[in-house]
């Protein structure tokens, strides 16, 4: 079985597409059509169904993914062996919401890049998990790195995750900055500022506020997580944040965090791929890095 076969087969499943798999892999589209009748012959099952100009993975065609998936990043590793110097090269591109860009990423880049300065670095930014999604299943980043209220997600998966507090925050100065048990209603006389009333978080807390009688309405929307955090040390109000963006301000001594014993929001932070998505090395040593290195 020819590995160059099992690799197109790899990237038709990846783009969805012959001919954006033959474009990437520089071949004509015939060549790749021949080369999946080859894997088709051999193996004695139909890989793929196309059904207008839209091309399906099969059920065969599934199982057999897995194990080339296996064949592939097996072989990316064997061919490092050979190299005089066994470092990582190429390209590594991650699509990250803007919260977790300005405050977590920059320090794990720098490692990174310290390591395997032979790789280049692509960030792009996002500001939804539609939008990640999309430019994971489109092949437009290799992995996304973001927050969800739960582990995992359709069609990808996980290679990173950790547990994050959302809190209250507020300038040190504030009144309710040394106060214990901080009840909701206290909180809801407060002028509130969120970085996205749509976000999980957010609605959570809506949810539970009204639970205890209490309607909690933001006073500032502010759809930028680094906007909001600044708008909070500025005074303007007690901000609903994740503590990840606010704890060298915290450390600083600038901010504090509330102590709200009836709120307690949690969301996911997480490295995340597409399931058809090969594991390059470049991926996996950004996954173990962030084993390594991820601020606790």
């Amino acid at each position: 079985m020819e590995l160059r076969n099992l690799i197109t087969f790899l990237k038709i499943v990846e783009t969805g597409s012959f001919s954006k798999a033959a474009e990437q892999l520089l071949y004509s589209q015939s060549t790749v059509t021949v080369q999946i009748q080859q894997l088709e012959e051999e193996l004695h099952v139909r890989l793929f169904d196309r059904i207008g100009k839209k091309v399906y993975v099969t059920e065969k065609g599934r199982e057999l993914h897995a194990y080339a998936r296996q064949m592939a990043e097996l072989s990316q590793k064997i061919s490092l062996i050979g190299s005089e110097d066994q470092e990582l090269h190429g390209e590594l591109c991650i699509v990250s919401i803007d919260s977790l860009m300005v405050s977590v990423l920059p320090d794990i880049l720098l490692e990174y890049h310290r390591r395997y300065p032979k790789v280049d670095i692509i960030v792009k930014s996002a500001d939804s998990m539609a939008e990640i999604d999309y430019m994971l299943s489109h092949n437009e980043a290799d992995l996304g790195f973001l927050f969800l209220e739960r582990q995992g997600q359709k069609d990808l998966l996980s290679a990173f995750s950790h547990k994050e507090r959302i809190v209250f925050s507020a300038p040190s100065s504030h009144p309710l900055a040394a106060k214990k048990n901080i009840s909701m209603e206290e909180i809801a006389k407060e002028k509130l500022i969120v970085s996205n009333k749509h976000a999980s978080f957010t609605e959570a807390l809506s949810t539970h506020a009204k639970a205890l009688n209490q309607e909690i309405k933001p006073t500032f929307d502010i759809w930028n997580a680094t906007g909001a955090m600044m708008m909070v040390k500025r005074g303007a109000g007690i901000g609903l944040i994740p503590y990840y963006l606010i704890a060298d301000a915290v450390k600083m001594g600038e901010l504090c965090v509330l102590d709200v014993p009836e709120m307690d929001l949690t969301v996911w932070v997480q490295a995340l791929y597409h399931h058809h998505k090969v594991v390059t090395p470049q991926m996996s040593a950004f996954f173990a890095l962030l084993e390594e290195v991820y601020p606790t």
